[in-house]
């Protein structure tokens, strides 16, 4: 560990950064040994970078993770015991399954969980339906999930939906989209941040303003020479989570972007505060029958012998997965990554596996786990 007599935050920054890349090479090295291996629970991450990762954790861990979740429930309004439904990455139902229930109580939890991956045109009123006949006092979903609903909704005149709040995550919330998800549900949107990782979680208030939970952990935002960037301008998130010490990620490049906030926020919150986060921007998959499918990296998860993926849609019923390798990576491999694709897409979609030698970035930089011409997705908030 670097020393220095300076505050903790200045002995910090001397620490090198860490990449995921670093985590996955060291494995369960990442691992305290303050804690009895009978005692860890490994979780999955696939993120931005297409690369899976396994992370170590316990149950109390993951206590204090849903604790601050439920906290900013509770920052916009919504009681721990009240209805919620749920979009989100698990696969709920067959791929192939064209009539309604798209979707699951989950009692214990007072919630409904809902397919992301069987939104078309066809289905869109089943959905508002189910919706309205549950009452959820939150809706809990992805951006690219919830728009669909939300047009359809407005294009009707209204529904008998009204959450008190609506809470996004995992992809970049577009103004449009944001507007368009308050129209029809009549209620304020709250995105945030957060990962498996558990380093960082950043919240938006009643304001529209991002703010960096600092009891969760320490956020820095660093330029490509790895300086503190300025107000209003954009830096990589590098974060050191206070939350697991099971596996304590110190200076752990996230691998998405975000803006610092010019200034202080009207709501008062003493959480300082971003002005945007850039970061996550995505195509979805279109199907031949009309489903827009986001949020693909969850199939990443399956497999941990990638170095980095992503997904090309090049007509609506063919898709490549572009892969570069890591060693170890098998047969078998390829077989679950590709099952997991066509959980979500369904078997009218044919889908081709290439290994490559690099996945290609934006001319930002920036890597998209999701190509397609049929989805492109909103430009950035």
């Amino acid at each position: 560990m670097p020393r220095s007599s300076g505050d903790a935050l200045e002995v910090l920054k001397a620490w090198p950064l860490l990449s995921k890349a670093d985590v996955q090479q060291a494995g369960k090295r990442c691992v305290s040994d303050d804690y009895a291996p009978k005692a860890l629970l490994e979780i999955h991450t696939g993120g931005t970078t297409g690369r899976a990762l396994a992370v170590w954790t316990n149950a109390e861990s993951l206590q204090r993770n849903y604790a601050f979740f439920e906290r900013m429930k509770r920052q916009a309004g919504v009681r721990q015991a009240d209805r919620v439904a749920t979009f989100a990455g698990r696969v709920i139902v067959a791929p192939d399954q064209r009539r309604p229930p798209f979707w699951r109580r989950n009692y214990a939890a007072n919630q409904l969980l809902m397919s992301s991956y069987h939104l078309s045109p066809d289905t869109l009123d089943a959905y508002i339906d189910a919706l309205e006949k549950f009452g959820p006092a939150m809706i809990d979903s992805y951006p690219s999930s919830l728009e669909s609903i939300a047009r359809r909704i407005v294009q009707r005149g209204g529904s008998r939906v009204a959450p008190k709040a609506v809470i996004t995550s995992s992809e970049t919330l577009s103004a449009e989209v944001r507007a368009t998800i308050e129209q029809a549900f009549s209620c304020r949107v709250f995105d945030h941040y957060g990962s498996a990782e558990m380093v960082a979680f950043i919240t938006q208030c009643r304001s529209g303003q991002y703010h960096v939970n600092t009891d969760y952990g320490v956020l820095e935002l660093l330029d490509e020479n790895g300086c503190e960037v300025r107000p209003g301008e954009e830096g990589e998130i590098v974060a050191t989570g206070f939350i697991n010490p099971v596996m304590p990620l110190i200076r752990y490049r996230m691998g998405d972007l975000a803006v610092r906030a010019a200034g202080p926020c009207d709501c008062g919150s003493p959480f300082p505060g971003l002005q945007a986060i850039t970061g996550r921007m995505d195509d979805v998959i279109v199907t031949p029958d009309g489903r827009r499918i986001g949020r693909i990296d969850p199939i990443f998860k399956a497999v941990d012998t990638l170095h980095e993926a992503r997904v090309v849609q090049v007509a609506l019923d063919r898709i490549i997965v572009e892969a570069v390798l890591s060693p170890g990576f098998t047969a078998q491999d390829q077989t679950t990554l590709l099952h997991e694709l066509q959980l979500r897409v369904g078997d009218a979609v044919r889908i081709e596996f290439q290994q490559v030698d690099r996945v290609p970035r934006t001319k930002g930089g920036k890597l998209r786990l999701v190509e397609s011409p049929f989805g492109k997705s909103p430009p950035a908030a």
